[in-house]
């Protein structure tokens, strides 16, 4: 045997190396004695050998039976000793399985061949007969194939699922795949429709019996131009010969760019045929029953109607008779209040306020006195009916201006106006009201600019000082409940809080009279303001608010400050008091009722009402007259 392999030798053991499936060669024994480079690959791991290991490690499923030398001759192989691709389980050198493809056949006299493979290997032989082992790798095979069984079996399940019926066929237009749905709905069995031509079978004839041509149905279409086809309506016919309607579709089947066939599916239109004819007959014979139900309501809703107008009528009628009655009778009282309201105010206007005047000039002149032949007695009672018809006057003048001003007949005559002068004259108008000396006053106008009527405003406050200096039109002092003394000062204050001038009255008596409430209103309701009433915890009386719109006026305006120049005191000439002067009461030490007015007053105009509720601006910590001496005023 020579140690160095032939031309030819070298050139087989290449081809054999260049083989994709290993190859193996087994003695006698079962022992591997040779491998070409593939199965060495395949079985062996490195630190292990392949070669003198035996057959039935590397392959446990393999037959015994063929290998050589053994008593049993083996059923599988032919008489040349040849067998069938036979698939098990390899076994690596290391122990690792997997799954591989196994041909054999019997070299029975391989001395010689055995000769030349094994030249270019290392290895012997003793025996002249040989077992050789093609061995296929179906590591990935496996796994592509139990996915493709998977599909198949998925898809089988997705057709047996399907309520539509599917039907393939191949280019010849014979049936290749039926699912159940399809048989079912056809009336024949699966084994029955497999591999018969599908037109003449259940497309023959069109739904009016007439014979439908294979060359005009959708599915030769399909087959012939690959195009996809949806039919409503399409008649099949089933195994009874009973028309089938159905929604068809065919689509064409491609492997790759070549037409192989096509699929057919269908759904039966039957039974929602029999669902539209029994809601059909259901919609007729509820529309029936609708109808007479809407014509005998419409008969009673008739009758209900005209019953209801005919009431309804009456009703109106009666009504209409009984408002045109209550009408006629409000008029004929508007027309008789109209006729009261033009005498009273003619009677206040005319009648009533020429003789006061002139009985007011009468009283003049006799308190004038020029010839002294009057007791002072007298002369002080002359003086007190002059101011009482002076009084008198001024109320009717205001009543009056204030009737003309809520009828329209008059309009306000707005002008720009410090408010401390407006503040100053309708104190100066309440004292022609209430009388001299019956009230003092704690007054605190800084110079606002506002635009208001200044005539109308003026009237207002002094209305509103009359209305809380309990004073009544005849000039008396109201009597206090219990006796005891009642501080007669009337604080007013004004401030401005945004674009509103806000005017505050307090007086020791509550407000609310009626001549003088309702013509402070309607000044206030003129201007665009409002007019509130507010208590004030822990003090007797109440205070009004009065705020007006600043209009174009500028606001607060900030004079230079004015010496302090102390007034002088005046004496009190038949009973009254001068300006700048404070009665002081029997009994009372002096200066104590001042200093019990000015805390009261303090506390007025530092309470939520005065103070807390105009801002910064309306703080006001002393008493001032309106000329701005900074002392209480008694007039």
């Amino acid at each position: 045997m020579s140690s160095r392999p032939s031309r030819g030798a070298a050139r087989l053991a290449a081809i054999l190396d260049a083989l994709p499936d290993g190859l193996l060669l087994v003695n006698c024994n079962g022992t591997v004695v040779n491998a070409n480079t593939i199965a060495l690959e395949m079985f062996e791991t490195p630190g292990t050998a392949l070669v003198g290991r035996g057959l039935l490690d590397l392959l446990p499923e393999f037959d015994s039976k063929l290998i050589p030398g053994s008593m049993r001759r083996p059923e599988a192989a032919d008489e040349r000793g040849r067998t069938k691709p036979t698939r098990m389980t390899a076994r690596r050198t290391d122990g690792t399985e997997y799954p591989v493809e196994v041909t054999s056949a019997s070299l029975e006299d391989g001395q010689a061949a055995y000769n030349d493979f094994q030249a270019g290997y290392t290895g012997s032989y003793t025996g002249d007969e040989l077992l050789m082992l093609v061995v296929r790798d179906l590591s990935g095979t496996v796994d592509t194939e139990a996915e493709l069984a998977r599909s198949q079996r998925q898809t089988e399940m997705i057709l047996r699922a399907a309520a539509e019926g599917v039907v393939g066929t191949d280019t010849d237009g014979r049936v290749v795949l039926v699912n159940p749905a399809a048989a079912q709905i056809l009336g024949f069995r699966a084994s029955d429709l497999g591999g018969q031509e599908l037109h003449p079978l259940i497309l023959h004839s069109r739904a009016e019996g007439e014979p439908f041509p294979y060359e005009e149905s959708p599915l030769a279409d399909t087959l012939k131009s690959g195009r996809k086809h949806r039919v409503r309506g399409q008649v099949l016919w089933s195994k009874s010969g009973a028309p089938v309607p159905v929604d068809l579709t065919t689509a064409p089947v491609r492997d790759g760019e070549q037409l192989v066939g096509a699929v057919m599916t269908f759904t039966d239109r039957r039974p929602y045929e029999e669902l539209t004819k029994q809601h059909t007959a259901q919609l007729t014979e509820l529309t029936g029953s609708h109808a007479t139900e809407v014509t005998e309501l419409t008969e009673q809703h008739t009758a209900e109607v005209s019953e209801l107008t005919e009431r309804h009528a009456t009703e109106l009628a009666d009504r209409t008779e009984r408002y045109a009655a209550e009408l006629e009778e409000q008029a004929e009282r508007i027309t008789d209040l109209t006729a009261r309201h033009h005498q009273l105010t003619a009677v206040l206007g005319e009648s009533l306020r020429g003789p006061l005047e002139e009985l007011r000039g009468e009283l003049f002149k006799l308190a004038a006195d020029p010839a002294g032949q009057l007791w002072p007695e007298a002369n002080q009672i002359l003086h007190h009916l002059a101011a009482g018809y002076a009084r008198m006057t001024t109320l009717v003048d205001n009543v009056l201006g204030f009737q003309r001003l809520d009828s329209g007949a008059e309009q306000l005559i707005k002008e720009t106006v410090l408010l401390d002068g407006v503040v100053t004259a309708g104190i100066d108008a309440a004292v022609e009201l209430i009388g001299p000396g019956r009230a003092q006053f704690a007054v605190h106008a800084p110079p606002i600019e506002a635009e208001v009527d200044a005539g109308r405003l003026v009237t207002a406050l002094a209305h509103l000082v009359a209305d809380v200096a309990g004073v009544d039109s005849t000039g008396k002092a109201r009597v206090v409940p219990g006796g005891g003394y009642v501080d007669s000062t009337v604080v007013v204050a004004a401030a401005q809080r945004g674009e509103v001038v806000r005017i505050e009255v307090r007086g020791p008596f509550a407000g609310g009279d009626p001549v003088h409430e309702p013509i402070v209103r309607g000044i206030v309701r003129a201007h665009g303001g409002v007019l509130q009433t507010h208590e004030m915890p822990g003090m007797s009386g109440s205070a009004y608010v009065l705020e007006v719109p600043l209009g174009a006026g500028s606001g607060t305006v900030m004079p230079p400050e004015p010496p302090v120049v102390q007034a002088p005191v005046e004496a009190t000439v038949g009973g009254v008091a001068g300006a700048g002067a404070v009665q002081e009461q029997p009994g009372t030490p002096p200066g104590g009722r001042r200093r019990a007015r000015r805390a009261s007053t303090d506390a007025f105009l530092e309470s939520p009402v005065g103070a807390a509720e105009t801002g910064p601006e309306a703080t006001l910590g002393r008493w001032s007259r309106p000329d701005g001496a900074g002392r209480g005023v008694k007039r």
